[in-house]
């Protein structure tokens, strides 16, 4: 079962849940829904780095997956209490926290299994989802993840990147996609907690550039000292 179940439940007793489909392919959703939704064409806000035309294609394919979930917590403080629960296959997680934490973990979860040509490179590490992960457990995922595709590239003839002198470059992309898109997210929302999952998740990309020196060292310093 490639699927994960998010499941938030607020103080007032508000339900929401959406089930992810990790294989999911572009067009599994209807595109006649969004025809007056401005915010998800390809040209709003576009990825400087996006390779997409849109003589070809109209609609983003992240903004299409994100869509729903920014109708519904567009009214939602990043403030507001919920309790999370996250069902995979084989795991069940739990967390009482606010609002921008559970949707922080949501959207990029739903964002890297996107037909975006950027993100969707993080397609691995959301087979192993990890949500509300630390920055240490983060680092140590991406890293690894890195690597490993560097070894499948070598046994196909590849260059690898074994000295890891790509990674930031890599990263430093994906936050070029994530600031384009805090743009779209600010027309679909009212309150913030939207926003401030969007932030939140960037923040991510840009601490692993910024501070990667640090965690390799640290992440030594854990494996072999």
């Amino acid at each position: 079962m490639d699927k994960i179940i998010y499941k938030f439940i607020f103080m007032h007793g508000k339900e929401i849940e959406y089930v992810v489909d990790l294989n999911r392919i572009e067009g599994d959703k209807s595109q006649n829904s969004l025809e007056n939704v401005d915010w998800t064409d390809l040209d709003f806000n576009k990825c400087s780095v996006c390779p997409l035309s849109s003589q070809s294609i109209k609609k983003c394919p992240a903004a299409i997956d994100v869509q729903q979930m920014m109708t519904e917590f567009r009214d939602v403080l990043s403030t507001d209490i919920v309790k999370v629960s996250v069902e995979s296959q084989h795991r069940f997680y739990f967390k009482e926290c606010d609002a921008q934490t559970g949707l922080k973990a949501l959207v990029g979860l739903v964002m890297a299994t996107s037909s975006c040509p950027i993100l969707k490179q993080f397609k691995g590490l959301a087979f192993y989802h990890l949500p509300f992960a630390s920055i240490e457990e983060t680092s140590f995922r991406a890293i690894s993840s890195y690597l490993l595709k560097q070894f499948f590239i070598a046994k196909n003839n590849g260059v690898a990147d074994w000295e890891l002198n790509n990674f930031s470059k890599f990263y430093d992309t994906a936050q070029n996609v994530n600031e384009s898109f805090f743009q779209r997210i600010k027309v679909a929302s009212k309150a913030d907690a939207n926003l401030n999952a969007i932030v939140a998740f960037s923040s991510q990309s840009m601490i692993l550039s910024i501070t990667f020196d640090d965690l390799l060292e640290e992440l030594r310093k854990q494996m072999m000292e």
